[in-house]
């Protein structure tokens, strides 16, 4: 592996400067979100949802802390430089697929778990992934250790290494479009104010996503085109902080929004005592009759929260009527097909049972 001459001073700051600032948005982020964290996710059990939150958020924490050292370290070889940026690449990917499962998880349950829609994302999701693993291989770039670890990447590998991106836009564009898709739906055929507001959040939070990601991840890749040799990539490591950031951001704006229902109940509104059911998880659910059961039914924001918690305890141990509600009884399965009911999953989708 040949060894080029060291960057010229501007080309090295600018290269150095732009990686801090993405670890700086990351850890800041962090710092001013983290009460957010303890509150919602710390504090209560832990969900398929908190976890996915923490892998998500403490993944790139913890793998920036040793891309960061390295970039300090002195190198004894070039290959031991070539072996680092690979290492930087590879977290990059996991990084990325992390918040790429987020989004399907998120999409799949607002489709009310459909299989078909499962099938058509991840079979997406896996062409776009090979096409990324593919990017990666055949690599053509020099690499210099006078100053630290430097690559100067060929413009044939900086063309095949903006596939990767290429890759993550496409797939966000699909996300996206599957959202706004269905949120118009729901929002067309939805009278409850609770399911409306939630669906302004998805929407919301899924198109603020999309803009910024969809300006940083075409800003890098136009540096792999026409930047020069040591500057290709060099918002690699910005849009994955962004890309890591907001989603967390939009994990924790979901949970806040249950939680302010969870904690402002509203007299004669459905209660159980299961705390599991106050979690928020992918399969929970608030579910409201329909107009279906003959009568007109009056709901409130708080209300709909109350009775997403019964309902949920319902739906896995089965119901009995009394003279408050619901209560779980596990002798006594409810019927869920025979009545007709709008579903919330919590962490903000929306299905039908």
């Amino acid at each position: 592996m040949a060894e080029f001459d060291v960057y010229d001073s501007f080309e090295l700051f600018m290269h150095n400067v732009l990686h801090v600032v993405g670890i700086c948005i990351l850890y800041y982020d962090y710092i001013i979100t983290f009460a957010n964290e303890v509150s919602y996710i710390w504090s209560n059990p832990r969900t398929h949802a908190s976890w996915l939150f923490l892998l998500n958020r403490y993944f790139s924490i913890l793998s920036d802390v040793a891309v960061v050292s390295a970039n300090f370290a002195d190198f004894m070889t070039v290959e031991a430089c070539k072996n680092y940026y690979f290492f930087r690449q590879m977290m990059l990917v996991i990084a990325q697929v992390i918040v790429c499962i987020i989004s399907f998880l998120r999409t799949y349950a607002l489709y009310e778990r459909s299989k078909r829609i499962m099938t058509f994302i991840v079979s997406v999701f896996l062409v776009l992934f090979s096409l990324a693993c593919w990017s990666l291989i055949g690599q053509n770039s020099e690499y210099s250790i006078r100053h630290g670890c430097q690559q100067a990447i060929s413009k044939p590998t900086g063309i095949h290494l903006a596939v990767a991106w290429e890759a993550l836009f496409a797939y966000d564009c699909m996300i996206f479009a599957l959202t706004i898709y269905k949120t118009y739906q729901e929002r067309t055929r939805s009278n409850v104010a609770m399911l409306n507001s939630l669906v302004e959040l998805i929407w919301r939070d899924g198109a603020i996503y999309f803009a910024v990601m969809a300006c940083a991840n075409a800003a890098n890749v136009l540096t792999f085109y026409f930047l020069s040799p040591e500057l290709k990539g060099l918002l690699s490591t910005f849009a994955s902080s962004v890309s890591v950031t907001m989603m967390s951001r939009i994990m924790l704006n979901l949970h806040e929004s249950a939680s302010l229902t969870k904690f402002n109940p509203t007299p004669g509104s459905i209660s159980t005592s299961d705390p599991s059911n106050s979690t928020l998880i992918f399969t929970s659910r608030i579910t409201m009759p329909s107009t279906a059961l003959g009568h007109n039914v009056s709901v409130d924001h708080h209300t709909v929260s109350e009775h997403s918690r019964s309902a949920s305890n319902c739906i896995s141990h089965g119901c009995q009527a009394s003279g408050e509600g619901l209560s779980p009884d596990p002798e006594v399965p409810i019927e869920l097909e025979n009545i007709g009911t709008t579903t919330v999953v919590a962490d903000g989708s929306i299905g039908r049972v």
